[in-house]
């Protein structure tokens, strides 16, 4: 898989400076950089899992299971092919953000959340850890202790990261681009926006993970049909793959949900019992 490229890096690191200003000046200059790579990275890893339900439209790829279990996969999987120290930090604050939500808006889970399409946020997180251990064992122990897996798991996450990585490598292999060619149309477009969203959508865009993984869909996947990206205010906080017009979305307030979350977990604070997001998926139509 392709590493992450420079811009992608210089993008962050320019984000980083102009939020946080210069850190002589600014005692918040860490806690603003590490707030905004939090939620560039769970971001991120939420467009892989939008990648994800495009792929398996687009392509006809058969699902075993939930689609949405299956997409945090090929989220996870996307990200541990890149084999960089970057990838493997987006990982975790993919992991953490989940844990995060799963204290803001699953406190005292009910039946509804058990027949969900989704997992319960912290499954989704501990599955990011199971897999990144069975990837690589030493590498990634500490996070796997971190979590708490016992051995026995840790030992049982190998067979798990193997049959996915199989499988993805199976179904996909035959449909990837080759040799650098670009395999498809990607149209990304950033929707002006005013308002308290307006810092979490510059940040957002100043971030570069949308052209980030809208790259390596030109770059790794061959898919007939032209594909957009867009990024708008969507008066939820969340990202969808729209089936009818081929687009994947990201909605601003999921970046702003993800600062908001960021805080929470480094104030240590009780959640409030709020209202649960309807969470990342498929949509069969745009969010209004």
């Amino acid at each position: 898989m392709r590493a992450w490229g420079t811009s992608f890096l210089l993008a962050l690191l320019v984000l980083t400076l102009a939020v946080g200003g210069v850190e002589a000046k600014d005692p918040n200059k860490k806690r603003n950089a590490e707030a905004l790579r939090f939620a560039a990275n769970n971001s991120l890893f939420v467009l892989y899992h939008e990648v994800a339900h495009l792929l398996v439209d687009q392509l006809q790829l058969p699902v075993l299971g939930k689609e949405e279990d299956a997409a945090d996969n090929f989220a996870t999987w996307m990200l541990l092919n890149k084999g960089t120290p970057e990838a493997n930090r987006a990982l975790a604050d993919a992991a953490n953000g989940w844990v995060l939500s799963g204290i803001a808006y699953n406190r005292e889970p009910d039946d509804s959340d058990y027949y969900a399409a989704h997992s319960l946020d912290r499954q989704r997180a501990f599955q990011i850890v199971c897999l990144m251990v069975g990837s690589d064992d030493r590498a990634f122990k500490p996070i796997a202790n971190e979590y708490a897996l016992d051995r026995d798991r840790q030992d049982s996450c190998h067979w798990d990261y193997a049959l996915i990585d199989r499988s993805l490598k199976g179904l996909i292999g035959a449909r990837a681009a080759k040799n650098n060619k670009v395999g498809t149309e990607v149209e990304v477009t950033y929707h002006d926006v005013s308002g308290r969203l307006k810092s979490a959508a510059d940040a957002f865009r100043a971030s570069g993970v949308f052209d980030q993984v809208a790259q390596d869909l030109r770059s790794k996947f061959i898919i007939k049909t032209p594909v957009a990206f867009s990024a708008k205010r969507c008066g939820e906080a969340n990202a969808f793959y729209d089936a009818d017009t081929v687009e994947v979305i990201f909605c601003y307030e999921l970046m702003q949900d993800y600062l908001d979350l960021h805080a929470s977990g480094i104030a240590n604070s009780a959640a409030p019992a709020l209202p649960r997001p309807a969470g990342s998926g498929r949509a069969s139509s745009a969010p209004s």
